[in-house]
């Protein structure tokens, strides 16, 4: 799942540079709000569709192998095994799509409320796909270190020019989201890790 991830993160990322690139002039543009949006959709069909091919793998495993064949019907209920894996594959990805589609609209409220002061409207859909990419908990961590990020980029900000003022993040939703994958195996190690696993 890591690899499929990191590639629509990596796409999501190109198509920022090559839009950033050729069509400076405009950053609002519509044509890459609709691009951002279509890999978000994309990615959401992707992720479940290989999770479901992963449960029918582990199905025909199990039922390969003489002692895992007796946790299958005929022999138990079929509630044992969409409970494992629910638990083992949907699971981490269905509360990271809640939590990227909660982020999505609660940002989405409180940048018409505050007139676009917080985001711009193609990070709505970066922020919510690096969120649901990552998987739970890993977007525990991103929302985190994005937290962090922010602040001693803003610190930094003001000690440089001594005045306030609003840094995007536009450039750092990806990007992070990339990083945190990359480091999974290390965060894996942490007992806050293992606390907030599913």
């Amino acid at each position: 799942m890591t690899i499929i991830s990191l590639v629509i993160l990596v796409i999501a990322l190109g198509a920022q540079i090559l839009f950033l690139r050729f069509f400076r002039f405009n950053l609002r543009n519509t044509n890459l709000l609709r691009i951002y949006e279509y890999i978000f959709y994309f990615s959401i069909f992707a992720v479940f569709s290989l999770l479901i091919y992963y449960s029918y793998q582990q199905y025909i495993a199990w039922a390969s192998v003489e002692p895992s064949k007796f946790l299958l019907p005929p022999y138990q209920s079929i509630d044992y095994f969409i409970k494992y894996i629910g638990a083992r594959f949907f699971t981490p990805y269905l509360i990271s799509l809640i939590s990227a589609l909660v982020f999505f609209y609660v940002a989405q409220i409180l940048n018409k409320k505050y007139e676009e002061r917080f985001f711009d409207s193609e990070e709505l859909w970066l922020g919510a796909l690096a969120i649901f990419l990552i998987g739970w908990p890993g977007a525990f961590f991103y929302f985190i270190g994005l937290i962090i990020f922010y602040f001693l980029l803003s610190t930094f900000y003001f000690l440089l020019h001594g005045k306030n003022h609003r840094l995007s993040l536009y450039y750092l939703w990806l990007p992070l989201a990339i990083f945190v994958i990359l480091i999974n195996k290390w965060l894996i190690e942490l007992g806050l890790w293992k606390l907030l696993k599913i």
